[in-house]
């Protein structure tokens, strides 16, 4: 079993790493330069729904860092509005 659950495991990975990769090809494709793989796959997984980073990270899909970072650069892309969430007091 432990065999079975490893293979499962690695086959999930190799197909994410393939998804992202015919991501990036249509990406390239369509001549979009300023978006990449990861950040188009963030952008679905919003879709039209409002989240914040934390909510992005605790959905299990994204580390922190890497949430803030692609975050950041959508919005200087405009593929993103950011907005202050009105109990932060930062």
């Amino acid at each position: 079993m432990k065999a079975t659950y490893l293979e499962t495991i690695s086959l999930i990975e190799r197909l994410h790493r393939q998804c992202l990769e015919v991501i990036k090809a249509e990406l390239d494709r369509r001549g979009i330069r300023d978006l990449n793989n990861v950040q188009a796959l963030i952008l679905f997984n919003i879709g039209e729904d409002e989240y914040s980073v934390g909510e992005l990270t605790q959905r299990g899909y994204y580390l922190g860092s890497n949430v803030s970072y692609n975050v950041k650069k959508m919005v200087e892309h405009g593929y993103l509005i950011q907005e202050r969430s009105p109990h932060d007091r930062r």
